[in-house]
């Protein structure tokens, strides 16, 4: 991906992202623009410029609440690991389906 990181972000202050963000805009700005007179040949660069925005604007409220952000690991899954054979879902499914059905 050629546009700026979170990662890389973070280390700024925030008048320096506030610039960013501006610039950014301003390239929307144009991007559309050039969009609506049938002058912009990549129309991807419009989704990007917007998600780069609230890449920034993510960043920027972090830093203004003075929340650290920590890499994450990867969840586990909840079921615990193997899903459970189609036989035993299919089984499962039926009991409920028909327990349902008494309630009434």
């Amino acid at each position: 991906m050629k546009g700026v990181q979170a990662n890389d972000l973070r280390g700024n202050d925030p008048d320096e992202l506030r610039r960013t963000v501006r610039k950014l805009e301003e390239d929307l700005f144009k991007n559309r623009l050039k969009k609506n007179t049938n002058q912009l040949e990549n129309t991807m660069l419009i989704r990007n410029t917007r998600r780069e925005i609230a890449r920034v604007n993510t960043v920027l409220g972090e830093k203004l609440r003075g929340v650290t952000v920590t890499k994450k690991a990867p969840a586990a899954p909840a079921g615990g690991g193997e899903p459970a054979p189609k036989r035993q879902r299919a089984a499962k499914k039926q009991a409920q389906q028909s327990t349902d059905g008494q309630e009434s």
